[in-house]
């Protein structure tokens, strides 16, 4: 992310990232090492392919898209750009995180064990009640797929685990790489 952030600097260029994955977890102050980052980017076309290059041959590994709602089938609850929150701000470049509650439904849709680990430690980090996510997720628009099924299916599982071991922290392996 820093990289980002002074190549924007050097070029005199504005750059909007919102994060997710690892490099949020780190934001919400749960350390969590992260090997790439994953951001919706809001740039020119000309900034974003020099830094998709410069990244390269710097040898990031990074998921940089002006959509990040369109990573999946599921889309994020409405409003989640409206709803993210500024945490740093230099020069012409503004990084956001998405909300707590955004984040969730996130990692819900890709449902790994390690998006769940941490969709886990976002909620007990930000004492979210399994009531306060399942009233989030009423914002998502839900298309008629095989994936909203899944992502109900695994949204019910996670809130039910929050109910029944709302203390119980997400397992020490999931703070690290895999």
């Amino acid at each position: 992310m820093k990289e980002c952030l002074f190549f924007a600097e050097e070029k005199g260029s504005k750059l909007g990232l919102l994060v997710i994955g690892g490099v949020s977890m780190e934001l919400y102050g749960l350390p969590r090492g992260t090997l790439d980052i994953d951001a919706e980017i809001s740039c020119s076309q000309d900034f974003y392919e020099e830094l998709v290059r410069h990244l390269r041959e710097k040898g990031f590994l990074f998921n940089l898209g002006d959509d990040i709602d369109h990573w999946g089938v599921i889309p994020l609850p409405e409003g989640y750009r409206e709803r993210a929150q500024t945490v740093l701000s230099i020069g012409q470049s503004v990084v956001k995180v998405l909300d707590p509650l955004d984040f969730i439904a996130s990692k819900l849709r890709r449902g790994i064990d390690q998006d769940l680990s941490d969709a886990r430690a976002v909620a007990l980090r930000f004492s979210l009640s399994s009531h306060d996510i399942a009233s989030h997720m009423t914002k998502i628009r839900f298309p008629l797929s095989e994936e909203t099924f899944m992502f109900k299916k695994r949204l019910t599982v996670f809130l039910n685990d929050l109910e029944t071991n709302p203390d119980i922290p997400p397992p020490e392996d999931s703070c690290g790489p895999r």
